[in-house]
């Protein structure tokens, strides 16, 4: 099909029947993406008539579809298959049918509507009643767009995810960490809220200008499960896809998160704690986290902030209960 805009993160497509989730920048040939809903008679979503259902990760790389199109963990598409592709900026007009996004829209007031966008069901119509609101922000733009966050939190215009939400993040996205430890970072990332009633998430995506950025998004060559400590270069693309946390270490040359779970964990200066695949990519090697949208078993963390919040004992206690998670190679200690 004719493209006019490249195809780029957190874009849906529509192929086979079924709607995919675009998962990364670089395009070009195939869409990279992962199926996300599939036409199901007893499903709880319903568009045209018709009823779909949302897969989790498992559903979706066990599914007739993987057969033809997952490779290296993403599912590829040839333009040829693809039906239509729909962009969040696009169709923010479409999104702000509902009062909720109108009112979180009215919110940034100060971005500009082209900069804004709704990923998720929202951007395709198959949002159910309890849907949240997964609202882009593209490039520079996002940065203003999660100072705006912030202030509206400290002037109460908004208010942080209550306890029962973060409980629900954390059981949904099965994370390893303590529950304490989880919270303390997500607080301070400044990119969750909820306007009134509404619950929202504030979403980085490069602007067009910046599709080209050099930061791996293929695997590579998977040399085992690693931990390391290492501190924080540069913080500059800590929110993008994959999350790049730049480290100083004489092997590795950065940490990759590709699940949101982990993007703007640490900055600049502070040390962090990283467990994940050691992948070698382009000759070089990196740790990668979120290879799985749930994380049961990978991690990233500042051990500064750990210390500061006054949770250093708690993590590691927690910390002495991995010794029978396998390794390779020796695992430094935080």
């Amino acid at each position: 099909m004719r493209v006019d805009k490249p195809v780029r993160l957190r874009d849906f497509v529509k192929a086979e029947e079924c709607f995919f989730s675009v998962v990364g920048y670089r395009n070009e040939k195939r869409i990279k993406s992962f199926l996300r809903y599939v036409p199901d008679s007893n499903g709880d979503r319903e568009l045209n008539g018709r009823r779909y259902r949302k897969l989790s990760h498992d559903e979706a790389v066990n599914s007739p579809l993987a057969e033809k199109y997952l490779d290296s963990g993403v599912f590829r598409l040839p333009y040829g298959v693809v039906e239509s592709i729909y962009k969040p900026e696009e169709r923010l007009g479409f999104a702000m049918r509902s009062a909720e996004v109108r009112k979180i829209v009215e919110f940034f007031s100060e971005i500009p509507k082209e900069k804004m966008g709704v990923t998720g069901s929202r951007l395709i119509g198959l949002e159910g009643g309890d849907s949240d609101v997964d609202f882009i922000v593209y490039g520079r733009w996002w940065f203003e767009a999660r100072e705006r966050l912030k202030g509206g939190i400290e002037r109460k215009e908004l208010s942080e995810p209550d306890d029962a939400t973060w409980d629900f993040i954390y059981r949904k996205r099965k994370i390893a960490l303590p529950y304490d430890v989880f919270v303390t970072h997500e607080r301070r990332k400044y990119h969750r809220a909820f306007l009134g009633s509404t619950y929202f998430d504030l979403l980085y995506v490069r602007d067009y200008d910046e599709l080209s950025r050099n930061v791996p998004e293929d695997m590579g060559v998977k040399k085992g499960k690693v931990e390391i400590s290492a501190v924080v270069k540069d913080d500059s693309l800590v929110f993008d896809y994959p999350g790049y946390y730049p480290i100083e270490h004489p092997e590795i040359e950065a940490v990759l998160s590709f699940t949101h779970t982990f993007v703007g964990q640490a900055f600049r200066g502070e040390r962090i704690l990283a467990r994940g695949d050691l992948e070698e990519i382009d000759g070089k090697f990196y740790l990668v986290v979120g290879t799985k949208r749930e994380t049961q078993d990978e991690y990233i963390v500042s051990l500064d902030l750990i210390e500061k919040s006054g949770l250093k004992a708690d993590f590691e206690r927690w910390y002495q209960g991995l010794e029978a998670l396998p390794l390779s190679p020796q695992r430094n200690r935080p």
